[in-house]
């Protein structure tokens, strides 16, 4: 079923409708409340808000092909005022990742996922949904403006800033990332001998 059909269906009372539009945004939804919150617990809870928001808000969509920013919109509410309430966090419990200290691969990995989390977190939070909804969400910048509520050349001068940041960061990250590897290499050899 199209955006539109679901969309008409949902107005009408049909839970299947409703059912399929769940089905086919939740994963998208809930990624993006993850990156802006940074733990799964605060996510589920805004996709959670942001679903029923959308249900009972529905009539209010007049444009079918604003679905979308629409919904991300509803989201990014959602995800702010649970922001406001807690601090930012990555809990111990996200990462279930039993690593053997001399596989270096699947440690070079989990470096990496985890410097990107801490380098996203690091943004301010108009640079944070900027770039989850461009990068990790697909919208484009037409589809950005429509769900913040603002101009285009502001979510482009928004992706410049968030870019500069996050390259700097990353840039940080890597530079430690490798003096602490080179300190693993150190005492793994230290402790041969």
């Amino acid at each position: 079923m199209d955006g539109s059909k679901i969309i008409e269906g949902i107005k009408a009372g049909d839970k299947n409708s409703f059912d399929e539009l769940y089905d086919k945004y939740y994963l998208m939804l809930f990624r993006t409340a993850y990156l802006i919150l940074g733990n799964s617990y605060d996510a589920e809870d805004v996709t959670q808000d942001a679903f029923v928001s959308i249900y009972v808000n529905i009539k209010s969509l007049k444009d079918p092909d604003k679905l979308k920013p629409w919904m991300f919109s509803i989201l990014k509410n959602s995800a702010y005022k649970k922001y406001k309430n807690k601090k930012r966090e990555l809990p111990d419990e996200e990462i279930q990742l039993k690593v053997d200290k001399e596989t270096y691969t699947i440690e070079d990995e989990f470096v990496v996922k985890s410097e990107i989390q801490d380098a996203l977190m690091s943004l301010n939070k108009k640079q944070r949904e900027v770039i989850v909804l461009f990068y990790y969400n697909d919208l484009t910048i037409k589809e950005i403006a429509s769900a913040l509520g603002v101009f285009e050349g502001t979510v482009k001068s928004r992706l410049f800033k968030a870019r500069k940041v996050l390259k700097k960061e990353l840039e940080h990250s890597n530079e430690s990332f490798l003096i602490e590897r080179e300190g693993i290499y150190e005492k793994r050899l230290e402790s041969k001998f």
